[in-house]
């Protein structure tokens, strides 16, 4: 990644400047990046892989970031959904010095053919949470407008996506509140940041074929899982 990054930038005349090829653990590249004074985080961490990367946690790279950060900075990274409904000790942390501002839930088919479901989180660096009092926004960012076709993944096939970011960006910054789209809401380390825990339905939506569909999948669970449990029953009675 440093290699490709330090040549893109040559190539635009621009050679290394300021990139580090080490750990964002390091003391020394801490020292560094600090004594820029940074306003500015954008983050994409490493996902951790299995329970024992718990080290590794996106979060604590967040954290990291945040401390970096010149106070009332913003810090913007894109993490995992879990990391956003996990319990997990460096929530508090990360509440305990910084502003929870805005979380967005992201497309579920974002990194296709990748599989993993993100948010985007959006910090205030060096403001406590409890301190601030300050309602998160939270919002609803699963339609984006792409769809995927045949051996180009995600494209915005009908040209929506522009019409649709300027939305997105315009609700964020003026911090609207729609049913299906956004909310507002007050929570702390023990709760779910994301939308879909305290977001309103919006019910103009949702068409009769909706209900019908619905109700039709309802029925044909009921019958299935009735028969499924049925002939499970016959299965031990014919054992015992």
């Amino acid at each position: 990644m440093f290699a490709l990054a330090a040549s893109n930038m040559i190539l635009r005349g621009d050679g290394k400047a300021n990139l580090h090829q080490a750990s964002c653990f390091d003391d020394a590249v801490i020292k560094a990046v600090k004594k820029m004074k940074p306003n500015v985080g954008m983050l994409n961490p490493p996902y951790a892989q299995s329970k024992s990367d718990a080290e590794l946690h996106e979060l604590y790279f967040v954290k990291q970031m945040l401390e970096c950060l010149e106070s009332g900075s913003m810090g913007i990274a894109i993490v995992p959904m879990s990391s956003a409904i996990k319990p997990n000790s460096v929530r508090e942390e990360l509440m305990k010095h910084h502003t929870l501002d805005a979380v967005m839930s992201m497309p579920q088919e974002l990194f296709y053919p990748v599989g993993t479901v993100t948010c985007v989180m959006v910090w205030i660096a060096g403001k406590p949470h409890a301190k601030s009092g300050r309602k998160t926004w939270f919002g609803y960012w699963r339609e984006d407008g792409f769809i995927k076709t045949k051996h180009k993944g995600r494209t915005d096939h009908n040209g929506t996506w522009p019409e649709i970011r300027d939305r997105w960006v315009d609700m964020y910054r003026n911090r609207e509140v729609h049913a299906g789209e956004s909310v507002m809401q007050a929570v702390t380390p023990a709760d779910e940041w994301c939308a879909e825990a305290y977001m309103e339905t919006d019910y103009s939506v949702l068409s009769q074929t909706d209900f019908e569909k619905v109700v039709q999948n309802y029925a044909l669970f009921k019958l299935f899982g009735q028969e499924s449990g049925e002939e499970q029953e016959e299965s031990v009675d014919a054992e015992d």
